[in-house]
């Protein structure tokens, strides 16, 4: 039996990666265009529905926020005065006055309180959405649309009239206010 050494080195063949496959560089050719385009329709449609419920969902919380501080009937506020006392105002009454006075409101009150603080773009949209919301909790109603501003109109007058039944109290409104919040977010994740 011969046992040697080879003196010479061997050669081995490194893999060869793959040749890429003709779908893969159609699909990385999609994906660029796709972003330099943006996000597809449907994508940036639904993106803008969950933005508007979340405000939406916000403006109700600051608006319980109000009412538990201190809710009213027959009258859309409550003001402090200089000298500490509290007095209701009107909507109109509020254009004399800074929103800062307001220590309390109305369902309706509250609810254009806490639009005050949204990007005024979407003031309008958030409390028409934020109505529509409360209006279809209270009345037993499907999911939120877009409704001619007349029925719109109609529906906050049903939503003061609901909170001015003399056997109303700040509980129920409260309660209402936490089904509408629930009713946003669970809209917001489907």
């Amino acid at each position: 039996m011969a046992v040697g050494t080879l003196d010479r080195p061997v050669r081995t063949e490194e893999p060869q990666a793959p040749a890429p496959r003709r779908t893969s560089a159609l699909r990385d050719r999609l994906r660029r265009r796709s972003a330099d385009r943006g996000p597809a329709p449907a994508l940036a449609a639904e993106l803008e529905r969950v933005r508007r419920l979340e405000g939406t969902t916000a403006l109700l919380e600051r608006a319980r926020a109000l009412v538990a501080q201190c809710w009213v009937q027959d009258s859309f506020y409550v003001v402090r005065g200089r000298n500490g006392e509290t007095r209701p105002v009107s909507p109109f009454g509020l254009l004399l006055l800074s929103r800062h006075d307001v220590v309390g409101a109305c369902l309706v009150g509250a609810v254009a309180h806490a639009s005050s603080v949204t990007d005024r773009q979407d003031r309008r949209g958030q409390a028409a959405l934020a109505v529509d919301t409360l209006w279809q909790t209270l009345t037993g109603g499907g999911d939120v649309s877009d409704v001619h501003p007349g029925a719109r109109a109609a529906r906050v007058r049903e939503l003061a009239r609901w909170n001015d039944e003399q056997t109303r109290c700040q509980a129920d409104v409260l309660d209402l206010l936490d089904r509408a919040v629930s009713r946003t977010i669970l809209q917001s994740v489907r």
